[in-house]
């Protein structure tokens, strides 16, 4: 196998998919300040804490996909009866999850008059197109071209559509709604084409294979979902907390991380399934290869990392705000050195899920979210914002260094 070949396609694949992720990056650094100047900071924040409950609710519709249906893809590339028939599975699962999620739901909203009907009724719609979302196959078949259409063409007519719907306080409402309309036009397009590729019969699929299909993925489902609660629950914590304020500048830190977190994504959905081929094929290859691109990974991220710091210190600092808002902005810029751990346990946490060991995955995740829960209660309780920022630290390096020892051991076994 010549690897050198491979390394070059690769980094290709990171300069196609990247260049579609830097819209992805683009996209909420142009709608932000919008919405903000136009619907104020505690509008922000109530965005923010619905959009992670959306977040939390995706992980059922996407169910084992992203990463175990990524590796089925990649593996059967040369096989089309075989995707064919995973895509059925799959498919199907969501449209039966979609139904129920949606239905519980609207449930909720009726029935919890505290809520914002309107923003959570009308978000629904990311939920939708959650379920005709095709990227994660495009990432199996290492079509990242079709990938950056997919994204490129939504985040446009999100944009846009925000640009000319909200004018108003109170249009703070529409803004997940316009995200997930336009995901599920530009989505359900490409889903039609896949549908059609492979002669897709969602009915066709039996109630065994839907039932094989949970207890082979349940456990990854555990370990996103758990991934998303820790991520995702400390703005629902310090909304409860803080208040709206304190939420839309959490939001917007953590906006910080996750354009971090979204190049971290671009970096594992390019490496696994071309590290998944090089395993299959050469063991020693395959470590080699990825301990080279992991640290080139970490030493550009570091890089990247301290330039946006120096740069957000001396950019918020020249627009002359209150104290209480620039302390609190320039505290927002600690998020980033986050993404450095993570960047840390992605080699390992690879290696995990190409061997199988989701399992030990789902147990680390879960740890990992019971600890955030507690520690960002009490911290925020007690040292407010700068005690939510601690317990992600303490989160991350918990579950980075579970990931890390539970690899090495897997090593250890297989000596």
């Amino acid at each position: 196998m010549n690897l050198k070949k491979i390394e070059f396609k690769e980094v290709r694949n990171y300069v196609i998919f990247g260049s579609g992720q830097f819209v992805n990056l683009l996209a909420p650094l142009l709608v932000a300040p919008y919405v903000i100047s136009v619907c104020g900071i505690e509008e922000w924040g109530k965005i923010g804490a619905a959009t992670s409950v959306f977040i939390l609710l995706e992980i059922f519709i996407d169910f084992g996909s992203k990463l175990l249906g990524v590796k089925e893809i990649s593996s059967n590339k040369e096989n089309k009866n075989r995707i064919a028939e995973y895509l059925n599975v799959t498919y199907a699962f969501r449209f039966i999850v979609l139904l129920f999620i949606i239905f519980c739901l609207f449930l909720v909203l009726f029935l919890v008059p505290n809520l914002d009907f309107k923003l959570y009724f009308l978000g629904s719609s990311l939920l939708i197109s959650q379920f005709f979302n095709p990227i994660w196959f495009y990432i199996g078949v290492e079509n990242f071209k079709r990938i950056n259409k997919v994204i490129i063409f939504s985040k446009a007519i999100y944009i846009l559509s925000v640009y000319l719907v909200v004018n108003q306080k109170s249009d703070y409402i529409y803004v997940i709604f316009l995200l997930g309309l336009a995901n599920t036009v530009v989505y359900s397009f490409y889903y039609l084409k896949i549908f059609k590729e492979y002669k897709m019969s969602l009915s066709s699929v039996s109630k065994n294979r839907l039932i094989d299909n949970i207890k082979r993925e349940y456990p990854i489902i555990v370990s996103n979902l758990s991934i998303a609660v820790y991520t995702n629950f400390p703005i629902l914590i310090v909304k409860y907390i803080l208040g709206d304020f304190y939420a839309g500048i959490y939001k917007i830190g953590d906006m910080f991380l996750s354009i971090l977190r979204s190049y971290l994504t671009v970096f594992f959905n390019v490496s696994f399934p071309r590290f998944c081929n090089i395993y299959f094929e050469n063991k020693k290859e395959a470590i080699s290869h990825l301990k080279k691109i992991n640290i080139a990974n970490i030493i550009f991220l570091a890089l990247i990392v301290v330039t946006l710091y120096v740069i957000s210190f001396f950019f918020i600092k020249e627009f002359g705000l209150d104290k209480k808002l620039l302390n609190s902005l320039l505290f927002c810029t600690n998020f980033l050195f986050v993404s450095l751990i993570v960047a840390l346990n992605i080699p390992f946490y690879q290696m995990l899920i190409l061997k199988n060991y989701q399992n030990k995955i789902a147990r680390i995740s879960f740890l990992g979210s019971l600890l955030m829960f507690v520690s960002c209660y009490f911290l925020s309780k007690n040292f407010n914002l700068q005690g939510s920022i601690i317990s992600i630290y303490i989160v991350e390096i918990f579950i980075t260094t579970s990931i890390i020892l539970s690899s090495l051991s897997l090593f250890k076994k297989n000596d």
